[in-house]
């Protein structure tokens, strides 16, 4: 980055009046605390045995306050380098990746804009995004993290800790991993399991595609961390419970098996690939939800109305807002448009140079 568009960055911890990570900075907290307390107990318990053998004093109060403070130090070490991570400026590229390609992020209020760019800066501060044969630039990069944030922007207090890094193919993928024009190389995502665990591969002309089609219902960035978001109550089978309550599994399984029985008579559009199982359903069904969810109301209410409780998101209040993004070009930053960071110049004497 210039120093030019450094200089002119969105600052969103300046600019944000709220801090989403509340909640999980008071758990974080009281783990540290309860450890650092029983580590307390242990040593004091240790010194007594100590002060029996005739230590001194001095010795005595080291071992009992050290390794609390060091314990609780230790524990905490993720909110203090999160903090540091939103003190950094918001960098112009990404606010301009997210403004030209993500139609989610365009109709949000400003308030729920700077909530998005702080879980961006997070997202993008504490997993690895890492390029295998290709060379990834800051667009890709904030599209991967956009992926992660838009399924649970409904849940603030969410923590991806299913995920650890990401890697970007240059195209499809086989079964083995191995990428290219071949016959056979169909996968476009996927999500690790067994030793690949907290892994996740995403075919970078795929999930740019996602983006940047923005009407034909599908986005393999989000089709993938949908997994996750089913994968939250420890297996991918279609039934997230983080949404659906007790009384409201039975409705939702009867749900599916109905709209796969649609699809299987192709008496829907909802792509075929969703038949493949529960859990592929699911994730296909929220690439809909949130690529097109004006046409998914008004063509299967039922599953709109389910999906709305699985994520937690209202998404007919930005409805209007939505038709108006889609049915304008995809937007484009020249020479004399306004600079994508804010700062009111244009963009060849902003952010460009």
């Amino acid at each position: 980055m210039t120093e030019a568009s450094e200089a002119h960055a969105v600052n969103a911890p300046a600019e944000s009046g709220t801090y989403p990570f509340d909640g999980w900075e008071r758990r974080t907290r009281w783990w540290a605390g309860i450890l650092a307390a029983l580590a307390l107990l242990v040593c004091v318990l240790l010194v007594l045995a100590v002060r029996r053998a005739g230590s001194s004093t001095a010795v005595a109060l080291v071992l009992v306050t050290a390794p609390p403070v060091a314990i609780y130090v230790w524990q905490t070490r993720r909110i203090r380098r999160r903090r540091a991570i939103l003190r950094g400026p918001f960098p112009a590229e990404w606010e301009a990746a997210l403004q030209r390609d993500v139609v989610f992020y365009r109709v949000l209020a400003a308030d729920e804009q700077r909530r998005f760019r702080q879980y961006v800066q997070v997202f993008l501060g504490e997993k690895r995004v890492t390029g295998v044969g290709t060379r990834l630039d800051a667009t890709t990069r904030v599209l991967v993290a956009a992926s992660a944030i838009i399924p649970i922007f409904g849940f603030p207090d969410w923590e991806w800790d299913q995920i650890s890094e990401v890697l970007v193919y240059p195209n499809r993928f086989d079964s083995e991993f191995q990428f290219g024009d071949k016959r056979g190389h169909d996968i476009l995502g996927m999500v690790g399991t067994g030793s690949l665990n907290r892994l996740m591969i995403l075919a970078k002309p795929d999930l740019l595609n996602g983006f940047r089609n923005a009407t034909d219902k599908r986005n393999v960035g989000i089709h993938e961390f949908a997994h996750l978001v089913d994968k939250s109550d420890g297996s991918i089978d279609g039934v997230p419970h983080v949404g659906l309550d007790r009384q409201a599994v039975g409705p939702w399984v009867e749900l599916v098996r109905r709209k796969m029985a649609e699809i299987e008579d192709r008496d829907s559009d909802i792509r075929r690939y969703a038949l493949t199982n529960e859990s592929e359903f699911f994730a296909v069904a929220s690439e809909y939800f949130f690529a097109r969810p004006g046409v998914m109301q008004r063509k299967h209410p039922q599953l709109y109305e389910a999906l709305e409780r699985v994520f937690s998101q209202d998404l007919r209040a930005r409805a209007d807002a939505w038709r108006q993004e889609l049915r304008r070009e995809r937007p484009t930053f020249g020479r004399n448009s306004p600079c994508p960071c804010g700062s009111g110049k244009k963009f060849k004497k902003c952010c460009l140079d």
